[in-house]
């Protein structure tokens, strides 16, 4: 754990506005001079307009106190309550012990009703974290100042000792950690928040929790952690528990997943009443989340979108046990999939509907259950939906993206200045990634949620093509898609030591660390101090 401390001062007359520039989690202190008997009031928040913290419903921080001024010149201690998730009774994550007391998301400071001099001290904090670790840069300023937003949203939510969702709940989701885990690797090596996170889900209290999708993604986060940690010990200890993650007790006759057929099913999952007892509560499946950003998916007893997870959830528990029984059951699924939910060449959302959602479409492209005859109706449909899903969907829609080739259409999404994208975030006065595009979308989201930051690992991952492919990236893939950028630069850590890589105009160069090796254009490089040069060829637009 690491703190910094950050101090500014202002002569007030009455009112003050002090902004820190980024929001942090973080303690306050106030040093205020009392010549006077009177009441000052001091704010912390995270949003602010026209001089002032916005006070409004929703779970953005306002947090205010009244101080009653001391002779003298004295320092002030903000004391913040205790955090309450919105849903009491379940495990939400605690402020760190370091940290002496409660912290909240912060950026601004306002003092009401003081005449003087006022010093606002703001000590944040943050978990194992290297700001030297990682790095990216190219010609493109939106994607730099994208990507930049997107890497400290991961550092500002890393104090904690497992990954959150944000400040609302401050409790680990599989579908959180999916996104929040891979940024994290790319720009750190650092491991045990992963680690812990991933022990919460397989023994701990968030052994199960209630939707279809994010439970089956607990297969790809422990394929992803042994592929950038290495940590085999801790991955055969979870393995035993991964196969109830593949819900086989939700399966129909025809091999498919489909919770809403099992009413009567209550399910591993939890959910906590408003006294804190746990009760059972069925699964059910997500498509994306707020449900406004479905783009209008029709939902049915058989849904595509899950089956496509448990289809890559099957793919993953083959790459952990090399056991062949899960390619099968991946093959037998694909084929009912098929089968199923196969319209003339079009995949559609449900067994009864004939409508394809974005969400359809990006997963059909992104797993590889479409033909190669299939995959045009399936682009087109991606193409012009655009960014017709969640923070959390945008994810998959990019990763569909790059399995393609289709980097133009990614970088252009990334970039996107409307207000479903990631700089609309940035002029609405958020710095750490919303929950959501924007509060018009979601009134009640937090405005610190890293499942936003999904560009932190897409740009390493895809962009530059930086994956690695054996555990502990001992061997890694280098396979960039810059689309119309001219140059471009990054650092990705791992556990031997950092890659660098550069592209400039057709040349592309990296530096991996000794022992590894490099897959480029299916030759297989390895590292050392020797530099790698390679002339690449560009898609012709």
């Amino acid at each position: 754990m690491r703190h910094e401390i950050q101090e500014q001062r202002a002569d007030i007359h009455l009112h003050g506005l002090f902004d820190f520039g980024r929001a942090a989690y973080g303690t306050l202190e106030v040093g205020l001079t009392g010549d006077y008997t009177g009441n000052v009031e001091v704010v912390i928040g995270e949003v602010a307009r026209n001089g002032c913290i916005v006070h409004r419903p929703g779970f953005t921080t306002f947090l205010h106190r009244i101080f009653a001024l001391r002779n003298g010149r004295h320092c002030y201690r903000f004391e913040i309550p205790r955090h309450l998730p919105a849903y009491s009774g379940f495990p939400h994550c605690e402020a760190p012990p370091e940290a002496g007391g409660e912290v909240a998301p912060f950026r601004y400071v306002e003092i009401n009703r003081y005449h003087g001099v006022a010093v606002v001290r703001r000590t944040v904090w943050f978990g194992d974290w290297d700001d030297d670790a990682a790095h990216f840069a190219c010609d493109q300023p939106a994607l730099n100042r994208v990507w930049d937003f997107c890497r400290y949203s991961l550092k500002a939510t890393s104090l904690f000792d497992r990954y959150v969702d944000g400040e609302r709940e401050r409790m680990p989701y599989e579908g959180d950690a999916y996104i929040t885990q891979l940024g994290h690797f790319c720009c750190n090596a650092h491991y045990r928040t992963a680690r812990d996170t991933l022990e919460h889900f397989m023994t701990g209290p968030g052994r199960m929790t209630w939707l279809t999708e994010w439970l089956l993604l607990t297969p790809l986060l422990v394929r992803d952690y042994l592929l950038y940690s290495g940590d085999r010990e801790s991955v055969e200890r979870w393995l035993p528990g991964l196969d109830e993650k593949l819900l086989p007790n939700l399966l129909t006759d025809n091999g498919l997943l489909s919770p809403a057929s099992f009413a009567e099913y209550s399910g591993t999952g939890f959910i906590r009443n408003q006294e804190g007892i746990v009760i059972s509560g069925p699964i059910r499946d997500l498509i994306d989340w707020p449900e406004t950003e479905r783009d209008h998916y029709e939902l049915g007893k058989i849904n595509f979108v899950p089956n496509a997870c448990l289809y890559l959830a099957l793919l993953a528990m083959h790459e952990l046990t090399g056991e062949s029984s899960y390619q099968s059951r991946a093959m037998a699924l694909r084929r009912a999939i098929r089968a199923v939910l196969l319209r003339n060449g079009r995949f559609v959302d449900s067994e009864n509907s004939q409508h394809t959602a974005l969400h359809t479409a990006m997963f059909a492209l992104h797993t590889g259950l479409t033909e190669p005859d299939e995959i045009p109706v399936h682009r087109d449909l991606l193409f012009s939906r655009g960014m017709a899903c969640s923070v959390f969907g945008a994810q998959f829609l990019l990763e569909a993206c790059y399995c393609h080739r289709w980097g133009d259409h990614a970088l252009k999404l990334m970039t996107d200045d409307g207000e479903r994208s990631w700089l609309n975030m940035l002029r609405e006065g958020s710095t750490i990634t919303m929950e959501s595009w924007g509060d018009r979308w979601k009134p009640n989201q937090d405005w610190n949620h890293p499942w936003g930051a999904a560009p932190a690992n897409i740009v390493i991952r895809h962009l530059c093509g930086i994956r690695p492919l054996a555990p502990g990236f001992s061997r890694f893939i280098v396979d960039p898609q810059p689309a119309g950028l001219q140059w471009l630069e990054c650092r990705q850590p791992t556990p031997h030591g950092p890659i660098e890589l550069r592209l400039e105009g057709d040349i592309l160069e990296w530096q991996a660390p000794a022992g590894t090796e490099a897959v480029y254009a299916g030759r297989i490089l390895p590292g050392g101090p020797r530099k790698q040069v390679q002339k690449i060829t560009r898609p012709s637009i």
